[in-house]
Order: structure tokens, then C-alpha cells, then sequence
């Protein structure tokens, strides 16, 4: 019984990423005054938004040595990506996130799947 449990949730796992098409990049550094650990909790507090938000399938944000970070966030479809960033900007707890963020350092981009190996 218990194999079969973690062979349905791995199985789960595979058709999820199976499903991605899209990965949303963005690369930022906080404002002068946000401190990293500062700047981890108000990204991180955007999971809860995220998770909810038709389409999503994974989210990993990472911090370089210089202070810059990347999310990566796969979605099943672009319109899908392109909603939830729409529905983001109008968010009040989301936006107050977004203004950590020194526009002048960020890069957003979303692109379409064409290899994946796992």
C-alpha cells in the first residue's frame, strides 16, 4: 500500500511537469534599504497568491552571491502566466510586495517550452 502511495504521487508529479509549457523568469535586486532576509520573507509571502491562480504548476525563487534573485515560476499556458500577473498588479498584498522591488534591476519574461528533461 505504501508503494503504491508514493508511486500515485510521483506519477502526479511527472503529469504536472509534463503539463508545463510556460516558464516565467524574473530576475530583480530589492530596493537600496530592503534587507535580504527582508526581501526573502516579502517574496516568499506571494506563494499563498500564486498557488491559487489557475494554471500554476511550481514555483522556485533563488538568491545569487550579489544580491540579485531569480523566480521561476512554470504555467500550463501563457494566458494563463499573463492572468495571474495581471491579477497580481491589481492585488493589494501582492503590490506591496512588488514595491520592494527596484524596477530599474528587474528583467520579466515568460517563455515557451521547447526541450525539458528531467
Amino acid at each position: 500500500m505504501l508503494i503504491m502511495m508514493g508511486y500515485s504521487h510521483s506519477h502526479k508529479k511527472i503529469n504536472n511537469m509534463e503539463k508545463a509549457k510556460i516558464v516565467e523568469m524574473v530576475l530583480w535586486k530589492s530596493k537600496e534599504g530592503i534587507g535580504i532576509e527582508e526581501a526573502k520573507n516579502a517574496i516568499t509571502t506571494l506563494n499563498d497568491f500564486v498557488k491559487q491562480q489557475p494554471g500554476f504548476i511550481s514555483r522556485k525563487t533563488a538568491l545569487a552571491e550579489d544580491g540579485m534573485f531569480l523566480d521561476i515560476v512554470l504555467w500550463t499556458d501563457l494566458a494563463s502566466a499573463k492572468t495571474a500577473s495581471e491579477k497580481a498588479m491589481q492585488n493589494e498584498k501582492t503590490s506591496k510586495v512588488f514595491s520592494t522591488i527596484d524596477e530599474k534591476e528587474m528583467t520579466f519574461q515568460h517563455f515557451e517550452i521547447f526541450n525539458s528533461l528531467e
